[in-house]
């Protein structure tokens, strides 16, 4: 799978973070990768929890299948997905502590038939800027 590894300092705490990191519902409202929910979102996102949703990369659609792999409120969330086509994709967002605010990481990973080897790499490095712009993106809206 390639990954893309961003973060950016923010200035709240973990916690305050955290309130809008592990908000399902407001995922479309900064990460430019996420267009939308065709599932209910559940009120506890415990691991093992699936939500299907539709991702968008480079104008792209696909629908997929969600499943929280990791949940350590206020620090970490991640999924995996797995797309129409065999696209398999990953999300991992993090939250430590810095100074009076704190530092927020994403890690996207992407794979599966349609973006084996070179193909996922190019894929990845083609939507660093989208992701660069997510992380600012939420930071204006929440900060």
């Amino acid at each position: 799978m390639a990954k893309l590894n961003l973060s950016v300092d923010v200035p709240m705490t973990p916690e305050s973070a955290w309130e809008h990191v592990s908000n399902l519902n407001e995922l479309g409202d900064w990460l430019s990768l996420h267009e939308g929910w065709r599932s209910e979102i559940p009120a506890d996102l415990g691991v093992g929890t699936q939500v299907v949703g539709v991702a968008v990369v480079k104008g792209l659609r696909n629908r997929v299948t969600w499943t929280v792999r990791k949940s350590e409120p206020p620090n970490k969330i991640a999924l995996t997905g797995d797309g129409k086509g065999g696209t398999k994709l990953g999300l991992q967002m993090t939250l430590s502590p810095k100074g009076s605010g704190s530092t927020f990481a994403i890690e996207v990973e992407l794979g599966g038939r349609p973006l084996f080897g070179p193909i996922g790499s190019g894929v990845a490095r083609s939507v660093k800027g989208d992701v660069e712009k997510s992380l600012a993106k939420f930071v204006e809206l929440y900060s």
